[in-house]
């Protein structure tokens, strides 16, 4: 899946599919940002890398999203772990 952008017309916003996914997965990545004590944006921001890292590299899209969250949950894991060090 490439990140295709879709252009509202009315609103000339341009939103790429990683968006439309953060909005799908809003719930989920508040409750990581929380559960983590990390700031949303920052949760976002690995969300956005690792569903375009996923979607460039996959053939069947129906699990980006899930992927896309597990793997963000790890890195911010890690990285929370390697900042307590």
């Amino acid at each position: 899946m490439t990140d295709e952008r879709l252009v509202t017309p009315t609103e000339g916003l341009e939103v790429t599919q990683s968006d439309v996914e953060i909005d799908r997965d809003d719930g989920a990545i508040q409750a990581l940002s929380e559960k983590l004590k990390l700031p949303a944006l920052k949760v976002i921001e690995v969300y956005r890398t690792e569903f375009k890292r996923l979607a460039a590299q996959s053939r069947i899209e129906t699990y980006l999203g899930v992927l896309a969250m597990r793997n963000t949950r790890r890195i911010l894991r890690e990285t929370c772990k390697a900042d307590a060090n």
